[in-house]
């Protein structure tokens, strides 16, 4: 694969202006700031629909805000969900801190500090590759065991998060689901029995991020911080190890060396890499044939395809098909 046919991370984004915003929301905003809003570029980075923006005032205090009412109904459900667990995050995260978390007018408002960061691009350095991978190492770390701060805001184990969500060749294999066009026909049924083992292979006492990909993740001059905490789950944290990953491969990286020297990789065994591996292409190939989401990016299932062939390829290697 190559990176020329890859998403553009840093300008994903299709989102609102401030001034498309409802006045309780703009006077919220500005309160936080301690004046009027000046400037408010829409960020670049991200698939959902939600006003994600560093608004700033004429006195030049900034904060980065996220907020989604009821006309994007399943944005809205992920910004709240995001406020919780963000008020769970151990303070020795690697991530942004959230200042405030408020509701108007049934929209969610959450203000983060604004950090002097870039969006990673593809194709990645190595250098940024190797922080991002040190600062999951990091946050891997902190999250094991899980939190009690996590536990008591709810979060479940991923197999009760996921569901059948990572079962997708075994419903393709029974002629319940469309095979993409990916998909060696042949490998089908390994595939399936593959995916089978994702559960039990990253079952753990730790948290993991739940949607770990290049852009969830921002460089500053003081390192790298993870964001976009939405949908945390208990697991084994490599399993957010193989999802960034999957990119890298993708991008041209040896992500099974990179894998295999991560500090969450201890003790991973090839078969358990390869139950991710299948149960990823399948979520992401599956995704990829769906119709568009009103209101989400329309790179969106670019990037699913994208990466479901990323993960598909890394597992064809590595099983030598």
């Amino acid at each position: 694969m190559s990176s020329d046919i890859a998403v553009p991370y840093d300008r994903t984004a299709e989102r609102p202006e401030a001034e498309s915003l409802p006045s309780e929301v703009r006077a919220l905003i500005e309160r936080e700031l301690a004046g009027p809003i000046v400037s408010a570029p829409p960020a670049g980075g991200g698939f959902t629909g939600g006003f994600a923006a560093v608004v700033t005032a004429a006195e030049g205090r900034s904060l980065f805000v996220k907020a989604a009412g009821p006309d994007k109904p399943h944005v809205l459900s992920s910004y709240r969900r995001e406020a919780e667990i963000n008020r769970a995050l151990p303070a020795d995260l690697p991530a942004p801190t959230m200042l405030f978390a408020e509701e108007t007018a049934g929209w969610a408002v959450l203000g983060f500090e604004a950090v002097e960061a870039r969006p990673t691009t593809l194709p990645m350095a190595p250098a940024d590759l190797d922080v991002m991978l040190d600062a999951w190492a990091r946050a891997a770390e902190v999250l094991t065991p899980v939190p009690d701060a996590l536990r008591a805001a709810g979060i479940r184990t991923l197999a009760e998060d996921a569901g059948d969500q990572f079962h997708n060749f075994t419903r393709a294999a029974s002629g319940q689901a469309p095979i993409h066009r990916a998909v060696p026909v042949d490998r089908l049924d390994e595939l399936a029995t593959l995916e089978q083992g994702i559960f039990p292979a990253v079952a753990a006492d730790a948290v993991t991020h739940g949607d770990l990909r290049p852009d969830n993740m921002i460089l500053g001059p003081s390192g790298v911080l993870i964001c976009d905490w939405n949908w945390p789950a208990i697991a084994a944290p490599w399993f957010d190890t193989v999802f960034l990953l999957i990119t890298a491969h993708g991008d041209g990286h040896d992500a099974e060396s990179l894998f295999f020297a991560h500090p969450t990789a201890v003790g991973v065994t090839g078969e358990q890499l390869d139950a991710v591996l299948a149960a990823a292409a399948g979520y992401y190939l599956d995704r990829a044939q769906q119709n568009p989401i009103p209101g989400v990016s329309s790179y969106l299932r670019r990037h699913q395809s994208w990466c479901g062939e990323a993960a598909l390829a890394w597992l064809a290697t590595r099983r030598g098909w």
